[in-house]
Parts: structure tokens; sequence; C-alpha cells
């Protein structure tokens, strides 16, 4: 894992199919690879008095979106129905 938690340099999120590449080395088990299906869990509470919406996203989206961004694609949308 490199600096900014990239997998050589490349992937930087677990992946469940594909990317044989990085889950061959025959030493490991499964959840010892470089990268597995296992993810990262992070518990929220929302509050339907004050919490419009939860975006559920890879990190891939905040590289080309901010916050405000996100907000701004998703708010029109949830008030078209």
């Amino acid at each position: 894992v490199s600096n900014d938690g990239r997998i050589n340099g490349g992937l930087n999120l677990s992946r469940a199919i594909g990317d044989h590449s990085y889950k061959q080395n025959k030493e490991l088990g499964d959840k010892e690879q470089m990268i597995t299906a296992l993810p990262d869990v992070k518990t929220l509470t929302v509050n339907p008095e004050t919490d419009q919406f939860m975006v559920l996203a890879c990190d891939g989206i905040w590289n080309f979106m901010s916050s405000q961004d996100v907000c701004d694609f998703i708010l029109p949308r949830i008030a078209e129905g």
C-alpha cells in the first residue's frame, strides 16, 4: 500500500470480483491477499428530522466532486421525485 492508500499505486478500494493479479499469492489466505472483498464498515445514525439523504459511494467520487457538488446533484432529483 502506497502513502496515498492505493494498492501498487493503482487500486484504492477492496474488490470482490476481478483484479485477479492482486489475489494470486498462494502463500496467503483469501483475507491476506493485497485486496479482499472484506469491506471496511462504518455505522452512522440517520435522523429523519434533519437528514434528507445519505450518500453511499466509493472513494472515487470524491476525486471529482466535493460534498457540495454531490448535494447539488442529488437535491434537485429528490425534489423531482
